[in-house]
């Protein structure tokens, strides 16, 4: 069979769920049982060698900036600002499977979420919850390089106080990451990464450009 083709039936059954509002929340819990099942079969092994297990598991947090402007938001001083839909703070969860010595499997559910007061006592933020799949591949002692999809489920704008007119609700979607990391040490990674992905809004209209960059610390247990 070919690659590619094999390839193209394994993800579209993913991303077609992903792209129906209605099943992602069962995607997500599919994937948080799958990697409970993965780590309970790897516990034996981890008691049956004490070498060094092939399952670990990180949390991290990091800065995102980019994408389209969503809305230009009013300070107090008179001044406006862009509220960027590829913005501004990222934290995650997860596992890592390490297949050899180079190759390594990650999957990580996140929370996204841009934030920032307006005024006159408003506040506007802007969330969503990505779930990442990477294939990680190590290049040096302290240096891997990465890509992947990020699904992403529940993109949401949200206004309160004199914002609160402002709601826009969006499709689930799937980008695409490439990231390089550096060891600062065994159980610390630095990662830059850029996420390219668009949101299209649930009641219709143009599609908003998400992509952004990003830095994000890992630390690995």
């Amino acid at each position: 069979m070919n690659t590619s083709t094999t390839f193209q039936s394994a993800v579209q059954p993913v991303v077609r769920s992903v792209l129906h509002p209605a099943k992602t929340a069962l995607l997500l819990k599919r994937m948080l049982f799958a990697a409970l099942a993965l780590s309970a079969g790897m516990t034996g092994l981890v008691h049956a060698d004490d070498t060094a297990s092939p399952l670990s598991f990180l949390v991290g947090a990091g800065a995102i900036y980019g994408g389209d402007s969503l809305v230009r938001v009013p300070f107090a001083d008179g001044s406006r600002d862009n509220f960027k839909a590829g913005g501004l703070a990222h934290l995650y969860v997860g596992a890592e499977f390490r297949v050899n010595d180079r190759i390594s499997l990650q999957n990580t559910i996140g929370y996204q979420i841009n934030n920032t007061d307006v005024s006159s006592g408003g506040n506007l933020r802007f969330t969503r919850i990505p779930v990442d799949l990477l294939f990680l591949y190590r290049v040096g002692q302290n240096f891997r390089v990465g890509s992947g999809l990020q699904l992403v489920a529940r993109p949401e704008l949200k206004g309160t106080g004199v914002a609160r007119n402002i709601s826009q609700q969006y499709d689930a979607t799937v980008g695409l990451i490439a990231e390089a990391e550096y060891l600062l040490m065994p159980q610390m990674g630095l990662k830059l990464r850029y996420v390219a992905e668009q949101f299209k809004p649930r009641q219709g209209g143009e599609k908003i450009n998400g992509s952004h960059a990003g830095v994000l610390l890992s630390y690995y247990f």
